[in-house]
């Protein structure tokens, strides 16, 4: 889902955390595909501004006037299209009933109604409408649009793609009805199908923003990332004046690891539109990989020329910073994240280990705490606090986060050994056993955790139990045992260890 985040966050400046963004970019996608799709209109548009503003202000003048005057049935769809335009959906509502009233046999303008009532979620009311509809032109491939789209409302997607294809069967330009097509197949978790209908639709429709994007979520949803990079190449041919075909391009690049492949994309998306800020973005997230870190700073900060800075810019600038252990550098900048953003839990995070990269772990624990009661499930803020309990010697706070890592779900081997050493560091080796003991129950025959329970058992004088599993460490991986010897120093010149580890061999 990281191709479609990065795309909202960037183009349109979501503000927001990736995980609220989910649901956010799903909902665009429905509400985008339900109003992009126009009723074909053999008629001569209105066409520009002007015209436009002249149309609306005699439409509105008979309203506010109370007088009736007659208007074409195109310049009707004109207007409500400026409504919807303009997000002014009631207006546009009510200009299709007065359209109806002066065309009482003409379905275009029930359809239209039907679409608007769909998208403001008033879907029984959007049915009545559509069956009223259908009673004057059945074969109208607009109404089978409408009627697909309240199903997919409805999640009721195979039956809404029924209704798409009846829509493709009537249309004169069936091509139009693809991207519909296109994304009940995303919702049934068809994707190569759908990539076969935003194929075909991107052929002729190449700089479609929508079908760009859809496409892309696609392709990594499958994870043919190669696929991805070879379609967008194609797609240049067609649209090289494109920034997000390069965009995209980029992101692939990113995806499949070839970070100078992704500069040069991106650079391309950067030099058709400078305004274009998501390509600045991901261009330093591929300098930053390719170890050009101050280059990345650079590039994160052309962004301010476009933008207003956000906790998210600020955050990575700091980041980079972190990287080339500028330790202050990387401060300022993640203050300014949290100033931007202060629910941003990241830098908050971020400052409290710079302030511990740098020797202040006591100073950065205050930044870590404010982390984690910004997101208190987060495990990772959780181990990452208790670490630093340990680091400086609050091993009580300490005991406490390995309990609750071990009740969220938490198993990994590094825990299980680090609290294992806390225990033993307490002179509570029986403890420490324990522990090892529940460790290798979740991860069975880690050899690690063999190697530290028979140390541990051994250090208890327990060597027939020490025998058992530093055999079956040795079987496995008998290498590992200098990770013990920097674990337990001592060990290594204890000659009656070395020899039980010989006779295990």
């Amino acid at each position: 889902m990281n191709t479609v985040v990065n795309f909202f966050v960037n183009k349109f400046k979501v503000n927001s955390s990736k995980e609220d963004l989910k649901k956010v970019v799903l909902e665009c996608i429905i509400v985008v595909l339900q109003t992009i799709y126009r009723p074909a209109m053999d008629h001569k548009s209105w066409g520009n501004k002007k015209n436009i503003s002249q149309l609306i202000e005699r439409y509105e003048n008979m309203l506010n006037g109370n007088t009736q005057l007659f208007f074409d049935s195109y310049e009707f769809e004109d207007i409500a299209d400026h409504y919807i335009d303009k997000g002014l959906l009631g207006e546009a509502m009510g200009s299709m009933d007065l359209a109806f009233k002066q065309y009482p046999f003409s379905a275009n303008f029930l359809i239209k109604k039907g679409q608007i009532l769909t998208i403001l979620e008033r879907l029984s009311e959007a049915e009545k409408v559509l069956e009223r509809a259908e009673t004057l032109e059945p074969s109208n491939p607009d109404l089978h649009i409408a009627k697909g789209s309240i199903l997919s409302k409805k999640r009721k997607h195979q039956q809404a793609l029924t209704h798409f294809q009846k829509a493709q069967n009537l249309s004169e330009n069936a091509m139009d009805v693809f991207p519909f097509i296109a994304f009940e197949y995303q919702c049934l978790g068809k994707f190569n199908d759908a990539i076969k209908y935003l194929s075909s639709f991107l052929e002729e429709e190449p700089e479609d923003d929508i079908a760009i994007f859809n496409i892309a979520y696609c392709f990594e949803r499958t994870d043919a990332f190669n696929d991805a990079i070879d379609f967008f190449k194609n797609l240049i041919e067609k649209a090289p004046y494109c920034e997000i075909i390069w965009y995209q391009l980029g992101l692939f690049h990113n995806k499949t690891k070839d970070y100078k492949q992704a500069v040069w994309a991106l650079d391309y998306a950067i030099t058709i539109d400078e305004c274009f800020t998501a390509g600045y973005h991901e261009k330093a997230r591929s300098l930053s990989h390719l170890g050009k870190t101050k280059e990345a700073i650079k590039t994160y900060m052309l962004t301010f020329a476009f933008e207003e800075p956000t906790g998210f810019t600020y955050l990575k600038i700091g980041l980079c910073y972190k990287e080339l252990s500028q330790y202050k550098q990387a401060i300022r900048y993640l203050t300014k994240a949290c100033h931007e953003d202060p629910q941003l839990s990241e830098a908050w995070l971020e400052i409290g280990l710079c302030y511990d990269d740098s020797g202040a772990s006591e100073e950065g624990l205050h930044y870590m705490k404010k982390a984690l009661n910004l997101n208190p499930d987060d495990l990772e803020y959780l181990y990452i606090q208790t670490k630093t309990y340990k680091k400086i010697g609050l091993y009580a706070e300490a005991d406490l986060g390995y309990q609750k890592l071990i009740e969220l779900g938490c198993d990994s081997p590094a825990l299980w050994m680090e609290y294992a050493q806390l225990m033993r560091d307490l002179n509570e080796t029986k403890d420490a056993i324990s522990l090892l003991r529940q460790g290798l129950q979740k991860n069975k025959n880690h050899v690690n955790l063999l190697f530290r329970l028979g140390a541990y058992l051994f250090l208890e004088g327990q060597e027939e139990q020490a025998s058992k599993y530093l055999q079956k460490a040795n079987a496995i991986q008998p290498d590992s045992k200098s990770d013990l010897f920097e674990h337990i120093p001592d060990l290594e010149k204890n000659t009656s260890f070395k020899k039980l580890l010989k006779t295990n061999e």
